[in-house]
């Protein structure tokens, strides 16, 4: 406590305000939106996980396996996870403290046939965090008005499938049958 003009007043912070009225999205968002920032994404996921933003095993899988490098607007790549969304143009990625918060609030059921539709599925960041959760029987719908933003969604997960194949192979040269299995695998 403190005194300010002849009153006594509590130091309270925005969090402890948020937890009294029942607003647990504002204490989220108080403190998870600067701290789970990295240089990498496994570091990234890291603190969404440390911080409570992720909390299922299934969500921070998908995390893990879709790096947000590959869906930030170009020339963003040097800031592609840190915790903050990212502009140019139309292309918009959230941050990832976002995205976290809606995926646990769905309630995914891990390789399950559930249908997700993403209206405004922008870059596909979420979009493939959802598959990646949801597993290959599920469907997995994204709409989206703008053309440019639709070619680098398309470009964005092309560079993610291909670097998720080389990271399943090795790098090693496989054979046809092969590839077409992982390849399936992976879509």
């Amino acid at each position: 406590s403190k005194q300010i003009k002849g009153r006594r007043t509590q130091n309270r912070s925005a969090l402890s305000v948020a937890r009294e009225h029942s607003f647990p999205y504002i204490s989220l968002i108080t403190i998870m939106a600067w701290r789970s920032s990295g240089t990498t994404n496994a570091e990234m996921v890291d603190k969404l996980k440390r911080f409570g933003v992720i909390s299922s095993d299934a969500i921070e899988s998908g995390f893990r396996k879709v790096d947000r490098k590959f869906f930030v607007p170009k020339g963003n790549e040097d800031m592609a996870h840190l915790d903050q969304p990212l502009k140019e143009g139309n292309v918009h990625i959230s941050a990832p403290h976002i995205y976290g918060s809606a995926l646990e609030a769905l309630e995914l059921i891990p390789n399950s046939p559930l249908s997700f539709l993403n209206v405004g599925s922008g870059t596909g960041y979420l979009s493939c965090i959802v598959a990646e959760v949801l597993g290959p029987r599920s469907l997995n719908y994204g709409v989206e008005v703008h053309e440019d933003v639709v070619e680098h969604s398309r470009a964005s997960i092309e560079k993610w499938k291909n670097a998720r194949e080389k990271q399943i192979t090795g790098g090693k040269r496989l054979s046809p049958t092969s590839a077409q299995a992982i390849k399936r695998a992976i879509n």
